[in-house]
């Protein structure tokens, strides 16, 4: 899975946006709000990967365990998918 559309992640003042940019800015409008742990799931989405790999990447950035990291990432990945921004 992988984000889909082209985005470019932003710090603006004490915020994370991806933005979109390209042929993606002319069909999604807006940006998109992340905090530190979905900034972490979105730049594992930059390219294919799967959920294991992401639940890794929070983890070892988190002190959180596996099942929690897992409870939240799916959640984001459901907001995901809702906007039509992941390809499966």
């Amino acid at each position: 899975m992988k984000i889909h559309g082209e985005f470019v992640l932003r710090d603006i003042v004490d915020e994370i946006v991806a933005v979109p940019v390209g042929e993606t800015a002319l069909q999604f409008h807006g940006m998109i709000m992340l905090n530190q742990v979905s900034r972490i799931i979105w730049q594992c989405l930059q390219t294919e990967t799967d959920l294991s790999a992401i639940v890794k990447a929070v983890t070892d950035a988190f002190d959180v365990s596996a099942q929690e990291a897992e409870t939240d990432i799916l959640e984001f990945l459901s907001q995901l998918r809702a906007a039509q921004l992941l390809e499966e």
